[in-house]
């Protein structure tokens, strides 16, 4: 499937697709037991009562049929193409988890197979190689993950100043994707003045470097490991806060945040921490399982075929005030599904995101801009979030 879909974001969307599928099963069991009623068997006991429930079981069961119709609507309406699909597989990692002896399937609790899928899922188009990817990383103890990190000796972070030029006010999520789409690998903040006061956009780039002995970059694979994991503080996410403190953000100040990928995921940390914070734009980010407070709109950009979001082991939950947009990145001949998590296809994509006509896209997305309506640039600075081992 080439085009976008979109999920989440509507408020009259009241419940997730699990809740749908309770409430669909609960219909069923009623109507088998009424159905029950008119056999002959219980008919014998309470005539008169039966007579009375026989005139009534017809209509009922009526009722209940278009009740669970209309369940089976919403269910499809809701969840369309990779995102029906994604969640279908979300059934699948509750089955694992709830029948320990599937689970024997997976040795090493699931490491060496969620190898595997990473590995067969950089070299094929397919969708569903990144949705294997999300079940069997689903099976994996995120907080075995934190406890690895602490056998690494902890690190001094930095955020250390450099030039850059004041660019216009973004009116676009397209125009804020591009602002990530550099090698600098820096955290660009910029302030705007508007009528209700200074708003400050965070961008944070993704993962700088993925050798397991690291590099110069806060945001690196052991930050990645971190913030999947449950540590709460994570070399990047310390890079982040020195760059917003180095740019003099006040607890007046209301915060947007853009993340790319290993961003993503400090974005959501910064907006659990910030009550500031007014809106969150994640670029191919594992966010599913970020406990993201229910005020702030969320607005999540995926590939269908990116494996980095699959990391999550879900998909990302249907809320009211989070949106997820997902589209199939189609590749050109020679290239690996890795190339579905370059910056440069998401900004592609992001304009297809400001052209949707999705209620609940189209909501989230205007709540994050209108922060920005009328706002006056103030100033732009960009910070290396560099490490040096303490």
């Amino acid at each position: 499937m080439s085009g976008l879909v979109s999920y989440g974001g509507d408020p009259r969307v009241a419940a997730s697709r699990s809740e749908i599928e309770r409430i669909t099963s609960d219909l069923t069991m009623v109507q088998r037991r009424l159905l029950d009623e008119l056999q002959p068997i219980a008919q014998l006991s309470g005539i008169v009562h039966h007579i009375q429930l026989d005139l009534k079981i017809p209509d009922t069961l009526v009722r209940l049929g278009i009740q669970r119709h209309g369940c089976f609507v919403a269910s499809e309406s809701y969840f369309t193409g990779e995102a029906r699909v994604a969640h279908q597989l979300n059934a699948l990692a509750d089955l694992l988890r709830e029948n320990p002896w599937m689970r024997n399937l997976f040795p090493k609790e699931a490491v060496v197979a969620l190898g595997a899928a990473t590995v067969l899922a950089g070299f094929s188009n397919s969708n569903f190689s990144s949705q294997v990817l999300r079940a069997t990383a689903n099976e994996i103890p995120k907080n075995k993950l934190g406890l690895l990190t602490k056998l690494i000796p902890s690190e001094r972070v930095t955020a250390v100043p450099v030039p850059t030029a004041l660019k216009h006010t973004p009116r676009s999520i397209a125009a804020l994707t591009e602002r990530l789409n550099n090698s600098s690998g820096n955290i660009r903040l910029e302030s705007y003045q508007t009528e209700r006061g200074r708003v400050v956009v965070v961008y944070l780039p993704g993962t700088a470097n993925w050798s397991p002995i690291g590099g110069k970059s806060a945001f690196d694979l052991r930050s990645n490991v971190e913030l999947i994991g449950d540590s709460q503080n994570s070399n990047s996410s310390r890079a982040a806060h020195a760059a917003i403190n180095a740019f003099g953000v006040t607890e007046s100040d209301r915060l947007i945040l853009v993340g790319y990928s290993q961003g993503g995921l400090v974005a959501a940390e910064l907006a659990r921490e910030n009550p500031n914070v007014i809106g969150v734009v994640t670029v191919g980010s594992p966010i599913a399982r970020e406990p993201v407070p229910n005020g702030v709109p969320i607005l999540s950009i995926e590939h269908s075929n990116d494996v980095v979001p699959a990391l999550a082991g879900e998909t990302n939950p249907l809320t009211e005030n989070w949106a997820t947009a997902t589209k199939h990145w189609e590749l050109k001949p020679g290239q690996t599904i890795l190339d579905a998590h370059v910056i440069s296809a998401y900004v592609n994509t992001s304009s297809e995101v400001d052209k949707s006509t999705d209620l609940g896209l189209a909501r989230i997305r205007n709540q994050i801009l209108g922060n920005l309506a009328g706002a006056e640039s103030i100033e732009a600075k960009e910070f290396q979030p560099l490490k040096a081992a303490s």
